[in-house]
This record gives structure tokens, C-alpha cells and sequence, in this order.
């Protein structure tokens, strides 16, 4: 009998981890991201580099869109500052053209302490929307797959 009920609860315990990681895995980093930025966010990388912040903002272009490269693509602070990105990486297939774009921006913590918004394209992306820096030791990392850090 004890068994019994050691398996089920186990069995439960495994069901129920389960059905977290499923909804952690498919997650999306915004529920509903602005349609005229014409791509998505998947991932944030922020790393620490002494007293400054890399920030690494991953994106997927909606299918059936293009990223315009004519207009200007810029980071909003929720002080009002907008940065420009240090490096832009696009990434795709010949068939398919550009799939993905990375930017990297440079930030000073202070820049780090509000929500942050990514304009692009005509639109705009929340890139994040606590109000807290990360606490991370120099030269380390950490991944976000949502916009609530």
C-alpha cells in the first residue's frame, strides 16, 4: 500500500515537472510583440565587463518579412537615452534571406536599472521590464528568455 502511494506521488512530482519544462521551453520572451518591428525577441545575453554591461539581443524575423536596413536601430533606456548597436550579426539561408539578427549593445549599469525597449523597423520590442541590474561577477554571463529580469 505504501508503495503504492509512493509511486503515484512520484508519478505526479514527474508529471507535474514535466509540464513546467514544456511551459518553460515554449515560452515566448513577449507575449505580444509589436507586428511592425517585424521580428521577434528569443533570447537576451548580458555579460558583465568590468564596470559596463554587454547586452546581446537575439531576434527571429517574422516569416514572409524583411529587416529594413535603411532605418536606424536603437535601444531606449527608461531614462531616455538610446543607444546604437556595437555590432550586428544577421544570420540565414540563401533561399530564406536573413532569419536572424543579433545586436550587441554596450551599457553602463545606470542603464541597466529600468525596462528597456528595442526600436526597429517601425516598431518597438520590450527588451526588459524589471527595474533591477543583474548581479554578476566580472566577466560572467547570463541568459534571459524572457523580458521579466
Amino acid at each position: 500500500m505504501k508503495r503504492q502511494i509512493l509511486r503515484n506521488s512520484l508519478l505526479a512530482c514527474l508529471l507535474i515537472s514535466a509540464a513546467f519544462a514544456a511551459w518553460s521551453w515554449f515560452r515566448p520572451y513577449a507575449w505580444r510583440p509589436d507586428p511592425a518591428a517585424r521580428c521577434k525577441v528569443v533570447e537576451t545575453l548580458v555579460t558583465r565587463d568590468q564596470s559596463y554591461f554587454w547586452v546581446d539581443v537575439r531576434l527571429k524575423v517574422n516569416p514572409g518579412m524583411t529587416h529594413d536596413l535603411q532605418k536606424p536601430v536603437r535601444l531606449e533606456t527608461a531614462a531616455g537615452a538610446k543607444h546604437e548597436p556595437a555590432d550586428t550579426t544577421f544570420a540565414g539561408t540563401e533561399g530564406q534571406g536573413t532569419t536572424e539578427i543579433w545586436f550587441k549593445f554596450w551599457l553602463e549599469p545606470a542603464d541597466l536599472a529600468g525596462p528597456l525597449t528595442l526600436d526597429l523597423n517601425d516598431g518597438k520590442l520590450l527588451i526588459k521590464t524589471g527595474n533591477t541590474v543583474p548581479e554578476l561577477a566580472t566577466s560572467t554571463y547570463q541568459n534571459f528568455t524572457t523580458n521579466h529580469w
